[in-house]
């Protein structure tokens, strides 16, 4: 049996219980409220909590660092922050190797691929399978390895699933080539079969891969640092979001498929580090969470065509303190955030929360938060962020990946060494 540590909030008021013996591994209860308001003592993210929070895990994610260009738009950063509506539990399911994708199989199984190679599936017990049998090869290097894994719309029909990674050219090249990749999961569950490579090139650092409702493949692929004019050109498929058909051709209405100059494959452009993409099930518009290098974080929603400003315009600045392009944060023809985070929370992943089990969530985005070390919640309205919700902070570690699972249950895995993936569900009474 296994000691558990419980957390009530009350009217604002965050009550530490004493250690109980339960069969979960943590688990954080909070009584349905909605508390509007930054000064709020006990909401998530509110003065008096953050205060708590960063005297537990010994650091303040919240610290201001002295740069805080004003927004375009109201509301297009540091919206209200709402106290939790949903009561829920947190369990431990299993402790794996450091992740990077993760996607809930219909039959409640977790799918996850390791950064440094290979795919596992954990059960409903929290046991992990061998790797699978029949995983590419990856390089294994900061900027290359394992990346995401997602499911066909399909699957439970055709087993088909996607795979983002980068790898060597070959076994006398070790130049690295990013790949995107289709593959079949065997009746057994044990292996990968019939990988087929969709799309490849040097200049493809696949982060997510997301399906639109027409059936098309959606596709981050990063740049690094300020990453020179690699976003902004149309040449490079570096610092875009890349759109394919599930054959990895080019599908014909891509924006910029008759322009001679261009990579056909472009379908929005101007980004850094996009770590999270989702699609709304309400619209069927994509949205992705986006890393810039030290604070101004940014969630957008991607327009075919729409160039996103990175680094001609920015509401962050360079690792080093120096303003990205004078600190210029608008310009004509630029599309602007939805939302940003200033200090940063570095988003690792993004979903749209759509089940019943937690119904005070439903219709919710969720972003895991890196450098953050939090599971951020928003509440939208066309379009805009009206209230978030800083969730998980007293774990005190890198969130990266969130997914709901047929359970109705979110799933999230931790960026350490010896990741978690944790469940969140309904808190029993």
């Amino acid at each position: 049996m296994v000691i558990a540590r419980k957390h009530l909030m009350t009217t604002g008021l965050a009550i530490s219980l004493a250690f109980t013996h339960l069969t979960t591994a943590w688990s954080q209860a909070t009584t349905p409220n909605y508390l509007p308001g930054p000064d709020y003592a006990g909401v998530a993210g509110s003065p008096a909590e953050n205060a708590r929070i960063t005297a537990l895990c010994g650091k303040n994610r919240n610290a201001a660092d002295g740069y805080a260009p004003p927004p375009t738009f109201a509301g297009q950063t540091r919206a209200p922050l709402a106290n939790s509506k949903q009561a829920f539990e947190v369990d431990v399911v299993a402790k794996v190797d450091r992740t990077w994708g993760l996607a809930v199989l219909p039959d409640g199984r977790a799918l996850i691929s390791i950064r440094a190679g290979g795919l596992r599936i954990i059960d409903q017990n929290g046991v992990a399978s061998e790797p699978l049998a029949g995983s590419p090869a990856i390089q294994n290097a900061r900027l290359s390895g394992m990346y995401d894994v997602s499911l066909d719309r399909d699957f439970a029909h055709n087993r088909t699933l996607y795979l983002g990674y980068v790898t060597r050219l070959s076994d006398t090249d070790p130049a690295a080539v990013g790949r995107i990749a289709s593959a079949k999961l065997s009746l057994d569950g044990m292996a990968l079969e019939d990988l087929k490579i969709l799309r490849e090139g040097p200049d493809i650092l696949p982060r997510r891969i997301v399906q639109a409702r027409d059936g098309t493949l959606l596709i981050p692929s990063a740049v690094i640092d300020s990453g020179g004019p690699n976003p902004q050109s149309l040449q490079s498929q570096l610092g875009k979001v890349l759109r394919i058909n599930r054959d990895g051709s080019i599908p014909k209405d891509n924006p910029f498929v008759k322009d001679t100059t261009a990579n056909p494959a472009i379908y929005a452009l101007g980004f850094r580090d996009v770590h999270g993409a989702a699609i709304d099930p309400r619209t069927g518009a994509l949205w992705v969470a986006e890393n810039t290098p030290r604070g101004g974080d940014e969630l957008n929603r991607i327009k075919a065509g729409g160039n996103y400003g990175f680094p001609v315009i920015s509401y962050g600045r360079e690792n080093g303190g120096t303003l990205i392009n004078g600190g210029k944060t608008a310009q004509e023809g630029m599309e602007q955030p939805a939302y940003y985070w200033n200090p940063s929370i570095a988003p690792g992943s993004l979903m749209f929360y759509t089940g019943r089990a937690l119904p005070g969530w439903r219709g919710n985005a969720f972003i895991t938060g890196l450098s953050g070390e939090q599971l951020v919640r928003l509440e939208m309205k066309a379009g805009r962020v009206v209230a978030e919700e800083k969730l998980l902070m007293d774990r005190c570690v890198r969130m990266k990946s969130v997914a709901q699972g047929p359970d109705g249950f979110i799933y999230v895995t931790t960026d350490e060494p010896k990741a978690e993936l944790l469940r969140l569900r309904p808190l029993k009474k």
